[in-house]
């Protein structure tokens, strides 16, 4: 909530438009609130899921049950992040004006808020679908997985990853 207001403050004091991003980043309604890229959790799962289920050793009714999740989950988020979408731009148009409507500049802000909130509801239902399909073991070591690729970001943004040498 707090990035959610942070990002209409800084559009009601109408700052420059952001220059386009290169297509590896998102958008900037889709960064966190530190600045930097926000790729959920399910969304990294599936870019690299054919070699996490064979690292932690989903079968294959377990795979077809999560795709199918993943997709239906999309398929709704694309509606759902439109309508967010257009909740921030009436809210922009609405700070923008010559003269601010308080209480159209209040109903507006709330508009994009609710539909930041869907949006990510519809995230942890679709992490929560994914835990149901899994195991204990098979969630522990999925967790597993995403500590240690958390260390070695750690590591390459701190100089200390040794991923350019060769042996």
């Amino acid at each position: 909530m707090l990035t959610t207001l942070c990002l209409f403050t800084s559009i009601a004091f109408a700052t420059p438009p952001e220059p386009p991003q290169p297509p590896s980043q998102p958008p900037a309604s889709e960064r966190g609130a530190r600045g930097g890229a926000r790729e959920e959790s399910a969304e990294r799962i599936m870019k690299h899921f054919p070699e996490i289920a064979a690292k932690i050793g989903m079968s294959s009714e377990q795979k077809s049950a999560v795709e199918k999740l993943y997709y239906e989950s999309k398929l709704v988020g694309i509606d759902m992040k439109a309508k967010g979408e257009k909740a921030r731009l009436e809210l922009e148009r609405v700070l923008l004006a010559d003269a601010i409507d308080e209480k159209a500049a209040l109903k507006a802000f709330e508009t994009a808020a609710v539909a930041e909130t869907d949006v990510r509801r519809n995230d942890l239902k679709l992490m929560l679908g994914i835990r149901k399909q899994l195991t204990a073991e098979q969630w522990t070591a999925l967790r597993s997985l995403r500590d240690d690729r958390r260390g070695e970001r750690q590591d390459d943004r701190h100089g200390g990853g040794e991923r350019g040498d060769v042996d």
